[in-house]
């Protein structure tokens, strides 16, 4: 008998040591914390908030800016602005970033910035004029790739992204005379269907460490498995917009109080705030920017629990993009 008490008694001690493990990783998990980044304005200030902390962005030029899509890369937090961008409150315009000429013209649509790599696509050219020929392009820290030459700009709504070292960009071009919906892959265009019926069309990559995807409001597709899924209409009429990566999970932000995951509908009912103007993802966790059909209140949510709001009285105030970081 006593040979087998000091046996049981280390079996009890791996048992419980297992499940302390077990314990304390599941309180790692669930405690883990998150900084929350939102772009916008507040009474006329160019600002980003950082857990609801204002950050004021540096702007002393007389152009019409406004701060939209905001990323945070080793620390450093980008703003993106219509004729420049902010990288810790210091404003630089596109043109100075990339070496464009003063006589020139540019209009950038996205950018993504990893690994303190910057990259930028819109379309550039010398004159404007009904005759005058724009360039598609994009732009890794500087350097100029040509993706196409067109008289049209169609693209206002494309997205660009990196994965596996790899340059996405999500585009509409012409071929044969028939504008396509699809992405460039470096230069290289993939053509996924005829849009030359369609007035308005989202055409977005988007990556995180594990996939790439291209969406846009009728579908999304992952880029390394080749499967495509099916965006349902919803109830309101409408498709999909802007979609949202966490893991292996696509998230598409559908606009009025609904949402898709992984092809499946979401309805998130917010009686006083029901537009979703943008919506985010980190373990689970929803995070989204929400405002009233008049614009004048603006409200975060994560999980459905309101964080932080701003009135829009005088239409100078807004919340515009957000986005998270694990710690």
């Amino acid at each position: 008998m006593r040979n087998l008490i000091l046996p049981f008694i280390l079996l009890l001690t791996f048992v419980f040591s297992c499940r302390e493990n077990d314990v304390d990783e599941g309180l790692e998990q669930k405690n883990a914390s998150y900084d929350v980044y939102i772009s916008g304005k507040d009474n006329g200030d160019f600002c980003y908030w950082k857990n609801n902390v204002k950050h004021l962005l540096n702007y002393n030029l007389t152009t019409n800016e406004t701060p939209t899509k905001i990323f945070v890369d080793n620390n450093n937090v980008y703003v993106k602005g219509r004729y420049g961008f902010w990288k810790n409150g210091n404003y630089t315009t596109y043109k100075q970033e990339l070496g464009i000429p003063s006589t020139s013209v540019i209009d950038i649509f996205d950018i993504y910035i990893k690994n303190g790599n910057i990259f930028f696509v819109g379309y550039t050219w010398a004159s404007v004029s009904s005759t005058t020929l724009a360039e598609f392009c994009y732009w890794k820290n500087g350097i100029k790739n040509l993706l196409f030459t067109d008289i049209l700009a169609y693209n206002d709504q494309c997205t660009i992204t990196e994965f596996n070292s790899d340059v996405y960009v999500g585009a509409i071009k012409k071929e044969n005379g028939i504008r396509k919906s699809g992405y460039f892959k470096n230069t290289t265009f993939n053509p996924l269907f005829d849009s030359s019926t369609v007035s308005y069309q989202n055409t977005n990559v988007i990556s995180n460490d594990n996939n790439v995807f291209f969406s846009c409001q009728q579908f999304y597709k992952n880029l390394q498995t080749n499967i495509q899924v099916t965006l349902p209409l919803l109830p309101n009429g409408f498709y999909g917009g802007k979609p949202a990566l966490d893991e292996n999970d696509c998230y598409t932000n559908a606009g009025n109080d609904y949402y898709y995951k992984n092809g499946n509908i979401i309805h998130t009912p917010n009686l006083s705030n029901p537009l979703i103007k943008d919506l985010k993802v980190m373990d689970q966790n929803i995070y989204m920017i929400r405002q009233d059909p008049n614009d004048i209140e603006f409200k975060v949510y994560i999980n459905n629990v309101e964080t932080q709001s701003i009135q829009n009285l005088n239409f100078d105030s807004s919340f515009n993009n957000i986005t998270v970081v694990k710690l």
